[in-house]
């Protein structure tokens, strides 16, 4: 865990354009987290910054900016300075978002770079027990292949659920 820290933090010193590795950081950055304090997300985020802000010398703040299913966040940073002082830790809602909203502020594709990835969490496919997208999934070939009953939870609402519940 303590490498991929230190493999993060190397990545921002070395990773952002505009900001010499020579003199960066010379002050603090702030870390937007784009959901409520306490969850999955801030939790990790907290956790990297506190190693980041050993490795790298300078504090970093976490900022949660919660709303719009974690929209609001990335709107925010892609106004803000392009110098490395903030920066955003997200998760797979940032992909999915261009395809549940209508209008964004941001295109995650082109409006960011990703510095590195900080961990992995495993998702599944789901369906109500009587759903007809239930008898489809015990026929896709990853079904048959694994044999595999596919069931469904998740600690949150929002984008992941209609996600799935899209599919």
């Amino acid at each position: 865990m303590r490498k991929l820290f230190l493999a993060v933090a190397g990545l921002i010193i070395f990773g952002l354009s505009g900001a010499s590795a020579q003199n960066y950081p010379t002050r603090t950055i702030t870390m937007m987290i784009p959901f409520a304090a306490g969850g999955p997300t801030d939790t990790v985020g907290r956790l990297i910054a506190e190693s980041m802000s050993k490795t790298l010398g300078q504090q970093i703040i976490i900022e949660n900016v919660v709303g719009a299913g974690g929209t609001r966040a990335p709107g925010q940073l892609v106004k803000a300075e392009a110098d490395g002082y903030t920066i955003l830790l997200h998760h797979i809602g940032m992909s999915t978002a261009p395809t549940l909203y209508r209008k964004l502020s941001f295109n995650p594709l082109t409006d960011f770079e990703m510095i590195g990835l900080v961990t992995d969490a495993p998702m599944s496919l789901i369906a109500r027990p009587n759903s007809k997208q239930r008898i489809s999934l015990r026929r896709s070939p990853i079904s048959k292949r694994t044999r595999t009953r596919f069931r469904w939870a998740t600690p949150v609402s929002g984008q992941l659920r209609i996600c799935v519940e899209c599919f």
